[in-house]
């Protein structure tokens, strides 16, 4: 008991690094990308969390060189690198068409889409602390983005359609990767799994990619830059490897948060660089969201036993005895 106390610990804890990591790379990315495309951005992110797990696997000893002899894993892990690179694209081409806050609130379809494909193609179980969770946490996303639905008069009705199609195809594709991601754990490590879709997405990457743009960037892009290359080698190990410690539905539930991270993170950026980012002011009902939101993720990710019989027979004593004492 105590071991399956201390997975789950070790398995929340690296879904919120991922959450934290995520929350943080929007920043880094607005300022890079007024100097690089993001198609050349996202392929130096990929090439240099592939190069770094491939020194890693090799001081260990590790590199999947077996992968080779098993055709059926390797079409796999090429669909797998396939749709977390469609899931790159599909998000860019839709801020054409939407704002970053709107895309931000629909990019959370993509945790629940992996929630649902989890419970219905890898049968994981889905108990009545999660399902209380999951609508505490709708709801709450449902409320913290209710500027965004009120106030959408800068978009137009076929340009909001149209931004929402293209990022729920970017949804649907995360949740591919990631199932397909937790599916392929039984045959190898998350590191050595990881490294395989880093390198088949750089190699997607890069046609559309110009490295040699490199060269422009000045010092303060250039650690930016980095930052963003390390995020993605740190965000996804960390995402890959929750997924050993925890299943599909309990990760997806932690990684709801991000939105919320991601306008902490924006409001301390706003107040130490005024000039250079603006964050987005929330009114009551958003913060109400904020809190269900964190409730029903910790509700998700836990609910089996903060709704265990036990705790709440626990609570209805614990009630009872107040009330008599009172």
């Amino acid at each position: 008991m105590t071991q399956l106390a201390n997975s789950s610990a070790k398995g929340l804890m690296l879904a919120m690094i991922t959450a934290i990591m995520w929350g943080i790379l929007p920043l880094a990315l607005k300022s890079v990308l007024l100097l690089m495309d993001a198609y050349t951005i996202t392929w130096y992110r990929f090439a240099f969390a592939a190069f770094f797990v491939a020194l890693f696997l090799f001081t260990k000893k590790k590199i999947p060189t077996t992968l080779l002899q098993k055709p059926s894993l390797m079409k796999r892990l090429l669909l797998a690198a396939i749709f977390l690179s469609l899931n790159y694209i599909l998000y860019l081409i839709s801020l054409h068409y939407i704002p970053a806050e709107t895309a931000q609130m629909l990019i959370q379809m993509a945790p629940f889409l992996m929630l649902i494909g989890s419970v219905v193609f890898m049968k994981e179980s889905f108990s009545r602390g999660q399902m209380v969770g999951s609508f505490v946490l709708i709801t709450g996303l449902l409320l913290f983005f209710n500027q965004q639905y009120i106030d959408r008069s800068s978009i137009s009705n076929d340009d909001f359609l149209l931004g929402f199609l293209i990022m729920f195809g970017a949804a649907i594709t995360w949740a591919a990767y990631a199932i397909m991601q937790k599916d392929m754990l039984r045959h190898y490590s998350s590191n050595q799994i990881m490294w395989c879709i880093y390198l088949l997405s750089a190699m997607f990457f890069l046609p559309l990619a110009s490295p040699e743009k490199i060269s422009t960037l000045d010092t303060t892009a250039l650690l930016l830059l980095l930052f963003c290359c390390a995020n993605t080698l740190i965000a996804y190990g960390t995402f890959a490897k929750s997924l050993e410690y925890l299943p599909t539905a309990k990760v997806s539930a932690t990684l709801a948060v991000t939105p919320l991270l991601t306008v902490l993170f924006a409001t301390i950026a706003e107040q130490l660089w005024p000039a250079s980012f603006q964050a987005q002011h929330l009114n009551l009902l958003a913060y109400i969201g904020a809190g269900l939101v964190v409730m029903g993720s910790m509700l998700t990710a836990l609910g089996d036993r903060i709704l265990s019989r036990s705790n709440i027979n626990r609570l209805k004593g614990y009630v009872g005895f107040k009330s008599k004492s009172a």
